[in-house]
Parts: structure tokens; sequence; C-alpha cells
């Protein structure tokens, strides 16, 4: 299903964010230090530039539209995300402290299924449900909650 452009905004930051996974998940699968490093720093970047704002904005514009089940996964998976992250920033950054209790692998693959979840589900479901002008206040929300297309990304910037 070809995405509605009041939902494009969330579409290319999912990318964004999926290619933060592709590069977090050759790291781990490599198992080099320093390209776990590295790709760990690209994270904190990342989540720090964008990720946690993205977060926020969708609990913003799409929280009051969603079904009841859809909503509390959404809630669910935000506050997990949140805290697999928290618990990777209180880590000491080294490969075998970060990989051997696997909360990196737990937020690489929690990331990526969210993100498919919503992609897949949630807008899909706004989609079908939605008028074109309860759609295009979708848009207004975020645009009103200040989102930034042009941050930090892990890999190149889509087009």
């Amino acid at each position: 299903m070809k995405r509605h452009p009041s939902l494009q905004p969330l579409s290319r930051e999912h990318h964004r964010a999926l290619l933060c996974w592709r590069t977090l998940d050759q790291a781990i699968q490599r198992n080099s230090e320093i390209d776990v490093h590295a790709s760990i720093e690209e994270l904190r970047r990342y989540w720090n530039s964008r990720f946690e704002a993205h977060l926020h904005q969708e609990e913003v514009a799409l929280l009051t539209r969603l079904s009841p089940a859809l909503r509390d996964r959404m809630v669910h998976e935000h506050n997990d995300l949140r805290s697999l992250y928290a618990q990777l920033a209180s880590t000491t950054w080294s490969n075998e402290s970060v990989t051997k209790d696997g909360v990196l692998r737990s937020f690489a693959k929690s990331l990526r299924e969210h993100i498919r979840w919503e992609e897949r589900t949630v807008f899909s479901y706004l989609q079908a449900q939605l008028t074109e002008a309860e759609l295009g206040s979708v848009l207004d929300e975020l645009v009103a909650a200040d989102v930034n297309e042009h941050g930090d990304t892990c890999g190149p910037r889509p087009g």
C-alpha cells in the first residue's frame, strides 16, 4: 500500500532507523569490537538527535487515532525501546559487556520488529480508518511537534 503523504515523514524516519538497525546487526554478526563500538556511538548520536523525539511525535500525533489494542501495543513497545536504550546507555561501552548480556541484540531486534509492525499494521490501519482530512491533521500535528527530517542518521540520508 502506498504511504499517505501525511505519514511519509514517519516512514522516512523509520527508514533511517532501519539503517541504524542494519549497521548494528552487521557489527554484531562480525563480532568486531571496533565495528560494535562505532555502531554504538552512531546509535547514541541517532537516538539523542532523532529517535527519542520521533517516538514522542508518534505518540502525540497517532495514539488518539488508534484502536485501544494498537495504542496499548505502541505505548508498550515505545517504553520497551526506551528501557533497552537506557540499559545500553548505562552499560560500559565495551564489546563484551554489551553483547554478552544480549542488550544490544535485544535492542536491534526490538527496533526492527517495532518499525515493521508500525509500517505494516499501524500505518495501514490509519490509512484505512481515517478520512483524508483526519490524515491531513496528522501531518499538521507532526509539523507542530517539529519533525526535523534532516537530523543525524545511521548511514546515508535517504534522498
